[in-house]
């Protein structure tokens, strides 16, 4: 199961329009797609928040530990959740049908710069700059809405930018909340 997520997440950052081409004839429910994608993510995202901030960030003990992994399984989850609602809601503009599985599958897919970033940032606190990368998700945003949604010309830009700023900074809003309310 691992092996296919990894494999999966590397098809969508190294060849993302042959990755979506799959993923669209991929007729996976939403139970597949949380068991065997979202869900294992979430989990190695909480393994690698908690490890590293127990053993690899300064002043590392359990207590802070287990607030960073908190933070952030509520930050990715709730991220995921708030932008597959609002592109539901927002399809219209886009001329979509409104199915919310079929954008929470989209989102999902779409971030996962954001979810290895997640898992690999608690062990190099200190390279800030590797967030810079999340900006290849508008890239893979770019080619989803062409592939899996095949959006409209006219449109593919405004989904784009829109799908790409929900995707990245409704998860720092929820992450900065959560560090006011903890911290």
């Amino acid at each position: 199961m691992f092996k296919e997520i990894f494999l999966t997440i590397i098809h969508l950052i190294t060849s993302p329009q042959s990755a979506w081409r799959g993923i669209k004839k991929d007729e996976e429910d939403q139970q597949e797609f949380l068991s065997k994608f979202l869900h294992p993510i979430f989990g190695i995202i909480a393994l690698a928040s908690f490890i590293g901030g127990l053993w690899f960030s300064h002043n590392g003990n359990v207590e802070q530990a287990l607030k960073n992994t908190i933070v952030n399984i509520i930050t990715v989850y709730g991220g995921y959740l708030v932008t597959a609602y609002i592109l539901n809601e927002i399809s219209f503009r886009y001329n979509l049908q409104k199915q919310i599985f079929t954008f929470q599958r989209f989102t999902g897919y779409s971030s996962v710069i954001i979810y290895g970033l997640y898992i690999i940032m608690p062990f190099l606190s200190d390279f800030f700059i590797l967030w810079l990368l999340s900006a290849y998700t508008a890239y893979i945003v770019y080619i989803g809405s062409e592939v899996f949604f095949e959006i409209t010309k006219n449109k593919k830009k405004k989904f784009t930018l829109a799908s790409t700023l929900l995707i990245l900074f409704i998860p720092l809003i929820i992450k900065a909340i959560m560090n006011f309310l903890i911290k």
